[in-house]
């Protein structure tokens, strides 16, 4: 007989490698000791075909096509999830799983934790619906997720500015920030702004419109003007990058010599790319920005890398500004965007300061495994085997 913990963890939508939901809560649960079931979609973002992690017991079944068949995902995930034995505790980083797993809980004598990390009626909704429409939608949304949150033995959540939409509902709730795990830390930081460099290199991430990447594109063309030696590494986002539209966009704009795009990797490879930066962007747009604290963030620190973000992103800049490791620009103006990156590379005593001063935050203050810790002490009191 199996004595350990058992997790079960359900999702409608998250790949089977997801940053925070594989590389960060599955893989904890596993180094804890817990035994591990995910169901979920049969998808991924850039591992391998057919990769598996082998401490993980799946339950897959096809990904949802189009918003009729997102919508129904969670049909998928009670008919594979309600065969589970010995469930000890439901991990739910989605609306509609959680909504299952609350259900499936009183049977299975199981407790629920719900991970909310988007502001699923708000940002992420604004994706789908607009206008009057939208507005009416996400009063719909913001109501079955408050009754969800109110079944929900706990409520865990990215960050205060999008736990508070739903705090008063919550029996409990804890702030897990999305941080980068400790190994991202390893080894020599990034030598940020070495002398004997050709360029000043910029990690952006996914070329994504959703993430910010035409404005970064625009100002990519005015800041080459005054900073020739500037690249910026770009990954292909892994579903609906049209590859052929963006390469023409980036000859339009003749930064052909600047863009570094690439296919995306494993996280696992990121640590030794971000190690050959000089700083990090994060580019997002108001309505994914203002409430957002993403794992790329706490990525780059880890490296050693200043960062560039939004100033109206206030969770990211309070972090910035505590730590004094980055800048912060408009990155709805590409203008902003390009001084940021100009008075960035200008300076390179402040910008290795900034760098040094974010790897320090980061080792002391900002690392994944003292951020779960506190979920961790609460699943063992919960299950005191």
């Amino acid at each position: 007989m199996d004595t350990r913990i058992h997790i079960g963890i359900l999702t409608s939508a998250h790949p089977i490698d997801d940053v925070r939901v594989n590389h960060k809560f599955a893989q904890t649960f596993i180094q804890e000791g817990f035994r591990v079931t995910w169901v979920g979609p049969n998808h991924r973002f850039s591992a391998p075909d057919p990769w598996r992690e082998d401490r993980i017991e799946y339950r897959l079944f096809p990904r949802a096509e189009g918003r009729p068949g997102r919508l129904l995902a969670w049909r998928a995930v009670r008919r594979n999830a309600a065969p589970l034995a010995g469930v000890d505790v439901f991990y739910c980083p989605d609306p509609d799983a959680a909504a299952v797993a609350v259900r499936l809980a009183g049977e299975k004598k199981a407790r629920v934790v719900f991970d909310i990390h988007e502001m699923y009626h708000e940002a992420m909704l604004s994706r789908w619906v607009k206008g009057l429409t939208g507005r009416v939608a996400a009063g719909i949304v913001r109501r079955q997720i408050l009754r969800t949150c109110s079944r929900c033995d706990l409520v865990v959540a990215v960050n205060e500015s999008v736990l508070k939409p739903y705090r008063q509902a919550c029996a409990d709730s804890l702030i897990v920030r999305s941080c980068a795990p400790a190994y991202f830390a390893q080894g020599l930081p990034a030598d940020v702004c070495n002398p004997d460099k050709s360029t000043f290199t910029v990690m952006h991430g996914k070329a994504d419109l959703w993430r910010g990447t035409d404005t970064v594109l625009e100002a990519l063309r005015i800041a080459r003007e005054r900073l020739p030696r500037l690249r910026v590494i770009m990954f292909e986002a892994a579903h609906g990058f049209d590859r052929e539209s963006f390469v023409g966009r980036v000859a339009t704009l003749q930064i052909d010599n600047i863009v570094d795009l690439r296919a995306a990797v494993p996280l696992g490879e990121m640590p030794a790319i971000l190690r050959t930066c000089d700083a990090g962007l994060i580019a997002y747009a108001r309505p994914l920005g203002a409430d957002s604290l993403p794992n790329r963030l706490f990525e780059y620190m880890a490296a050693g890398l200043p960062v560039i973000a939004p100033e109206y992103s206030t969770e990211i800049a309070r972090v910035l500004h505590e730590e004094g490791c980055g800048l912060t620009a408009d990155f709805e103006n590409p203008s902003s965007i390009a001084a940021a990156i100009v008075e960035l590379s200008r300076v390179p005593d402040r910008c290795r300061e900034m760098g040094k001063r974010a790897r320090e935050a980061f080792v002391n203050r900002h690392n994944w495994q003292a951020e779960v810790k506190p979920l961790l002490d609460r699943i063992h009191h919960w299950v005191p085997r």
